[in-house]
């Protein structure tokens, strides 16, 4: 209690001197509060079905929502903002195929290692599929930051090189008490340091592990739509980096040499094949008043897990039919503002985001994208928004960390995260939350779950843009076949709507919100 109180206090301070949201016109208030739960019950319904087998990216359930989504914005009246509504995403899903190898000589031509798959080595699924070679350079932990005074490559030149780094954080920066756990999970993970290795010019990538998986724990074989991965198939064709895994125990000759400052070279065969997907984001947009090239945006993942090896189905009703439902709804709601000949200052965009469950893909997307992406001033993320938190048992580990909540303490709560990094915006929900008389918990933002990293809204707050997630937390059938229409609040996700809508309205309205420095 004394955390939630100290943050809200936290949060009303940062927010003094922005200037409050404009009022909402009477008649877009009107268009919004007439979202129904009759309406958003029969998307739901619908995109939960069994006919949609779960949504999962690559099957044929996911192209029937993109498909049903854009025709009912179109019935909507709301204007395409990709050909058809429909913004091709490339993804790729990564299999291992045969000849991983790693070979590495001193120069001496002496070899340092010659290593194929196994439990010293293996390939991971952030890498290219093409072999390379060259010199191999040490890298320390990979990581290029220099707000945090902490740059690896100052002194390194990785261009065409093979970098040699180590897993995890260096100490200087592991500790640094301003960093929340999500940071420390990001600055880490093998995502940023490849990120990092690609913007320095580097051919390949090889990390060294203290632990290492069996490699079939790494590259499981794909037995259902649940268990595929993907990954953006763009930067991959345009950077691409061969990746792997190495033990300590094959790296030590290597770091020896190199410590040693003696020539090192290498190849890296990944083995890995890259077999394209053609998924799709569905975008929507009704145009502002003013010529302003700024955007808001409402967003909402429409895919789910698919189905598994036994053949269940995961409805994902709640993860995230809810918050697709609300998009749908909010994106009629000011269509029909506009058709009474009102309009927010700047263009709002509704997007139904693709691969959410495989990295939120579709959004990493569009944010990569420096147009309409670099116009956005304000996102709102719905997802996982039909439902009342239940926590019955905090040892579980899809909720260790939570403190034990029941529906019944939840029924009008929802959580707002995002309020650490954009506190205006955060404070643009509560004001529209005035008129609604929601819960609305601010607490989230820091914890072992990570849940401010864990929707498509993260996207855009890496790449510098406000954004701030609602969803009305976990419960038991969170990611399981349980996740179905019927256990849906329909009158709670309704009021949600509305919150949400008033919210993007405002923001739409009102002053460019501002993102506090990581």
């Amino acid at each position: 209690m004394v955390l939630r109180c100290l943050t809200a206090a936290l949060v009303g301070l940062l927010a003094l001197g922005a200037a409050p949201a404009a009022p909402i016109p009477s008649a877009a208030d009107a268009s919004i509060h007439q979202i129904s739960a009759g309406e958003l019950r029969a998307h739901v319904a619908f995109l939960a079905s069994d006919t949609l087998a779960g949504r999962g990216v690559g099957h044929a359930g996911n192209a029937a929502a993109e498909q049903y989504i854009a025709d009912a914005l179109r019935s909507a009246g709301v204007q395409p903002a990709a050909p058809g509504y429909l913004q091709t995403v490339e993804v790729y899903q990564p299999r291992l195929g045969d000849g991983s190898r790693l070979l590495v000589t001193s120069d001496e031509r002496a070899p340092l290692a010659d290593l194929t798959l196994g439990t010293d080595f293996y390939p991971l699924p952030a890498s290219g599929d093409r072999p390379v070679s060259g010199r191999v350079v040490l890298g320390g932990h990979g990581l290029s930051a220099p707000g945090l005074r902490h740059d690896d490559y100052a002194t390194v030149d990785a261009r065409g090189a093979i970098v040699l780094v180590l897993d995890d954080l260096p100490k200087t920066v592991a500790e640094q008490p301003s960093l929340s756990s999500d940071e420390r999970t990001e600055l880490a993970s093998i995502d940023r340091k490849l990120a990092d290795a690609r913007a320095h010019g580097a051919a390949g990538l090889l990390v060294v592990r203290a632990f290492m998986s069996d490699p079939r724990a790494v590259w499981p074989e794909t037995t259902s739509v649940q268990s595929a991965s993907y990954r953006l198939r763009g930067p991959m064709q345009a950077a691409p980096v061969a990746v792997a895994a190495l033990s300590e125990r094959a790296a030590a000759p290597i770091r020896q040499a190199l410590e040693q400052r003696r020539a090192v070279r290498a190849q890296l065969i990944p083995g890995v094949t890259a077999a394209p997907v053609a998924m799709h984001n569905v975008i929507g947009m009704i145009e502002g008043h003013h010529t302003t090239g700024e955007l808001v945006v409402v967003g909402a993942h429409l895919d789910h897990d698919g189905t598994d090896a036994a053949g269940a189905i995961y409805n994902g009703a709640d993860d995230n039919a809810s918050g697709t439902a609300a998009v749908i709804g909010i994106a009629a709601a000011f269509a029909r503002a506009a058709a009474r000949g009102e309009r927010p200052k700047r263009a709002v965009v509704f997007a139904l985001w693709n691969g959410e469950e495989k990295g939120s893909l579709g959004a990493e997307f569009y944010v990569s994208t420096p147009a309409p992406a670099g116009r956005v001033v304000a996102v709102l993320n719905l997802d996982m928004i039909g439902r009342r938190e239940d926590i019955p048992d905090p040892d579980d580990p899809r909720f260790r960390g939570f403190p034990r909540r029941s529906a019944a303490a939840s029924a009008n709560v929802v959580h707002l995260l995002g309020y650490s990094r954009t506190p205006d915006l955060a404070a643009t929900v509560a004001r529209a939350n005035e008129g609604v008389g929601l819960t609305l918990q601010q607490e989230y933002d820091r914890g072992a779950q990570g849940l401010l990293r864990r929707s498509d809204h993260w996207p855009f707050l890496l790449h510098g843009v406000p954004a701030v997630f609602l969803t009305t937390g976990l419960h038991p059938d969170y990611h399981t076949p349980d996740d179905d229409t019927d256990r849906l609040d329909f009158g709670k996700l309704e009021r949600i709507a509305e919150l949400a809508g008033r919210a993007a309205w405002m923001a739409a309205d009102g002053d460019r919100p501002r993102m506090l420095p990581r």
